[in-house]
C-alpha cells in the first residue's frame, strides 16, 4: 500500500462533520475512523466542501468509488480514486491561514502594520533580530505580503 487507499470526495455540504462523511462511507472500512477524514480548508479557513478519505483496502477502494454521484442530504457528492501524494499537497495547499502551525518554519505573521508600510521598513525593524539569530541575508524579496481588507 505504497500510496495507500484515497478517495477524493468534492461537492460536501460545507457544514459537514467528519462523522456524516464516516455515515456516508459506512459501508467502508475507514482507516483510524474520523482521524482518516481530511477536509480542505480554504486560505480563509473556510471549509472547501471537498474531503480525502483513508481506506484500509482496494476494497473499501471500490465501494467508495460506487458511491460516485450518490446524494449525501440533498447534494450529490462526486468521488474520485486519490493517492497519498495529492492528498497531502492539496492538505498543506488549503490548510486554513488561521490553523496553520508556523513554529520552526521561518514564518513570522504580523497584523496592524500601517497601511504603508513597505517591505523594506519590515526589513529594518528586524533587522537587529536577524542579525543577532542564526537567519542571515533576509531581503525585501523574500517577503510576501497578504492584505485581508
Amino acid at each position: 500500500m505504497a500510496d495507500g487507499h484515497i478517495v477524493k470526495v468534492r461537492g460536501l455540504p460545507w457544514s459537514c462533520t467528519q462523522e456524516e462523511v464516516l455515515e456516508f462511507f459506512s459501508d467502508c472500512s475507514v482507516i483510524d475512523g474520523i482521524n482518516g477524514i481530511n477536509f480542505t480548508m480554504s486560505k480563509e479557513g473556510r471549509p472547501t466542501g471537498e474531503a480525502f478519505v483513508e481506506l484500509e483496502s482496494a476494497e473499501d477502494m471500490k465501494k467508495a468509488l460506487a458511491k460516485d454521484r450518490k446524494y449525501m442530504g440533498n447534494r450529490y457528492v462526486e468521488v474520485f480514486k486519490s493517492n497519498k501524494t495529492e492528498m497531502d499537497w492539496l492538505l498543506k495547499q488549503h490548510q486554513g491561514s488561521n490553523d496553520v502551525d508556523t513554529s520552526g518554519d521561518g514564518v513570522v505573521r504580523l497584523r496592524g502594520l500601517p497601511f504603508g508600510c513597505s517591505k523594506e521598513e519590515i526589513v529594518q525593524f528586524f533587522s537587529d533580530t536577524l542579525r543577532s539569530s542564526k537567519v542571515v541575508g533576509v531581503k525585501s524579496e523574500d517577503l510576501m505580503i497578504h492584505q485581508d481588507g
